[in-house]
């Protein structure tokens, strides 16, 4: 058996080109040998030169001297921090070495008040359950619209946390995720003027917007939108290493030293000194190459967007001002195929490895460090299998649509009324799927990607829910919460 190492080694020597995260998209050799002209401040070498990757024993330590202590910080890192916050707008900036978790975990423990609840968008990420449980937290959910032609999910709507918020007194925070994972955004500008008229702090998973900040024609960020907690992957939309983050804090709203007792709490006590310098080497690049960098992306979508509207069976949602550019949403909604024959067929005939697939789209991440090479293969790619879907498409006696497959996300579970962490102190039973009907949830049901819940523990499992989950399971969809047998936990009767 090969070991991870040989794998990875394999793997990165291999044809395949990635439409996913990480940022940096492994530095290409064709991104290196063209980055100079992209990039004319500094040449391709001396930027290799910077992630020297090959001796990485050379710089693992800890906290010896010279080095500072993050969850302390009086030295060096306490000076790149205060340049990352300077970086992003913010008012101070904490660096996060286990990803955008530990920075959620951190914010939601930090606003949590005891007999409070939570008022959060219901497409929020696992993390944000996971803080909820952690802190005993009652919630409330802000729904967001469907995008119905693409079974995607909006935006958060500014009036409806309006709503919700009137007259209240037993909400603590608001959490809201913007960009959503296929790259809808909020307005968290408006969002956050309503949030403060109730003297209460706004959080926003900002995961997949890191690259916001560089370039005015991208979108708003959420700090600048005024929002008092915002955590960013770098790793995402960046050139950083996987699971560095920053989360950033600013107003009065947000106690800073139990924040920060948080994130000593949520963090290893022995951070990667590797990620740290990834992360300072990150704002360095944004700081140099930002809006470079972003004009290369911008250029990037350009070219597939036009491309793609010449489509006659594959649909892409196209760029615009409330999305973010770097999100590519190709459905096959209509077609004879599924989102996920379409994933493979990517993966297995062109070499392109996307992002996620679901029964109706498929997702890939386009950043500022892809190639004209990379961009130019996906387009023929998707070319040649839109003609291959129309000529068979072509003729009504051929046609074998597809089994329909609404959104699982749209079907509104019902409450049971008890919270999270009630239910995990109640005793639990795994029964087979088709016999949960009516039964209350005692796990958190996901698609990872994109690790958002659609079924929350405490909720009533129904009918619709199990006909989606098991024809998802039929499609080999990746279904956390469910055995391999096919059951599911529930609260015991």
């Amino acid at each position: 058996m090969k070991s991870l190492w040989e794998k990875l080694e394999e793997y990165s020597a291999s044809d395949y080109y990635p439409f996913h995260m990480p940022g940096h998209k492994r530095f290409p050799k064709e991104n290196a040998l063209a980055f100079h002209k992209r990039f004319p401040k500094e040449n391709a070498l001396a930027f290799h030169k910077r992630f020297p990757l090959e001796n990485i024993y050379l710089y693992d330590i800890t906290e010896i001297e010279g080095f500072d202590n993050l969850h302390d910080a009086k030295g060096i890192l306490r000076a790149l921090q205060q340049k990352a916050a300077r970086i992003y707008h913010a008012e101070q900036s904490f660096f996060l070495v286990n990803g955008s978790t530990g920075g959620i975990l951190s914010a939601v423990s930090t606003v949590a008040k005891e007999g409070k609840k939570l008022l959060i968008a219901r497409n929020c990420h696992k993390s944000v359950y996971n803080a909820i449980l952690l802190n005993r937290l009652h919630v409330e959910y802000l729904w967001p619209d469907m995008i119905e032609e693409f079974d995607v999910q909006g935006g958060i709507s500014a009036e409806e946390v309006k709503k919700h918020l009137a007259g209240r007194k037993d909400i603590c925070g608001v959490v809201i995720t913007s960009p959503t994972y296929d790259g809808i955004v909020s307005d968290i500008c408006q969002i956050a003027e309503e949030v403060h008229l109730c003297h209460i702090p706004l959080i926003v998973d900002e995961a997949h917007g890191a690259h916001f900040v560089l370039s005015e024609k991208a979108p708003k960020s959420a700090v600048e939108c005024g929002a008092d907690l915002v955590i960013n992957s770098v790793h995402k939309t960046l050139p950083a290493l996987t699971q560095t983050a920053l989360l950033h804090v600013q107003g009065t709203l947000v106690d800073r030293e139990k924040l920060k007792n948080y994130l000593s709490i949520y963090q290893s006590s022995s951070p990667s000194y590797i990620l740290m310098a990834s992360i300072d080497k990150c704002v360095d690049f944004i700081e140099d190459y930002g809006a470079e960098c972003f004009e290369m992306l911008l250029a990037f979508r350009k070219r597939v967007d036009e491309k793609a509207s010449g489509f006659l069976c594959l649909k892409l949602l196209f760029d615009c001002e409330n999305r973010d550019p770097g999100k590519l949403v190709i459905s096959v909604k209509d077609t004879d195929i599924t989102g996920q024959e379409l994933y493979r067929i990517l993966l297995e005939k062109y070499y392109l490895q996307l992002e996620m697939a679901t029964p109706t789209y498929v997702l890939g991440i386009l950043t500022g460090m892809d190639t004209w090479e990379g961009v130019e293969r996906l387009i023929h790619a998707l070319t040649e299998i839109d003609g291959e879907i129309a000529e068979r498409m072509g003729d009504e006696r051929k046609i074998k649509r597809k089994q329909k497959m609404d959104d699982i996300y749209s079907i509104i579970p019902k409450s049971s009324g008890l919270s999270i962490f009630e239910v995990a102190q109640k005793k639990k039973d795994w029964i087979p799927l088709e016999q949960s009907d009516g039964r209350v949830s005692g796990g958190m049901l996901c698609f990872y990607p994109p690790g958002i819940p659609f079924i929350v523990p405490g909720e009533i499992i129904g009918k619709e829910q199990i006909s989606q989950m098991e024809k998802c399971r039929k499609n080999g969809e990746y279904l956390t919460g469910v055995s391999e047998e096919g059951k599911l936990c529930v609260l015991r009767e």
